[in-house]
């Protein structure tokens, strides 16, 4: 039975909302300054990471149930190639998000105790997040996991729908396919 399609929804609308929302907080510093906004992005990013995990677990299922019989299986060799990306691209977000709820817990702290080396690990993993988390970089990979997203359901669609079920999948399929 293929459960794909029923999980596989949730982290497009979850990640999608986090990576628009985390694009707007870029250019607004009045919704930088609400107190609601590091909660809600931090909801749609962990629970759209953890569904995306999930669905890749029943896209492997999926493959392997209707392989034998679709024409178009040239096409999972983009989509989940696409798909394992883009979930990287956002596990790599919510583990920034992750380390700052560790620093604001004192988790970190300790974690670490009194080892020097456990300390000095610490404290750099937390300056590098930090930084991340406060630089261009962050909207950056949020709008690159958003694209990579959206090549990744297009993809889906032309393999369950076909090429020309639509402007952007026939787009995106004529991309890697001529």
């Amino acid at each position: 039975m293929n459960i794909h399609p029923l999980f596989v929804h949730f982290p497009i609308a979850l990640l999608a909302l986090y990576s628009v929302l985390e694009i707007a907080v870029y250019c607004s510093p009045a919704l930088r300054r609400q107190d609601w906004v590091f909660g809600t992005k931090m909801f749609l990013l962990f629970t759209g990471s953890l569904t995306a995990l999930v669905t890749l677990a029943s896209g492997g299922i999926a493959e392997d149930l209707i392989r034998d019989t679709n024409p178009r299986t040239f096409i999972f060799e983009m989509h989940e190639p696409f798909a394992v990306a883009t979930t990287l691209l956002y596990l790599v977000l919510a583990s920034a998000y992750l380390m700052r709820i560790f620093d604001t817990r004192g988790w970190g702290d300790r974690i670490a105790g009194t080892n020097r080396l456990m300390v000095w690990s610490w404290n750099f993993k937390k300056r590098f997040w930090y930084a991340f988390l406060n630089s261009p970089f962050l909207p950056l990979i949020a709008f690159l996991a958003l694209v990579g997203m959206t090549i990744t359901g297009a993809l889906g669609a032309a393999i369950v729908y076909g090429p020309d079920i639509d402007p952007l999948v026939s787009l995106v399929y004529h991309l890697f396919w001529i």
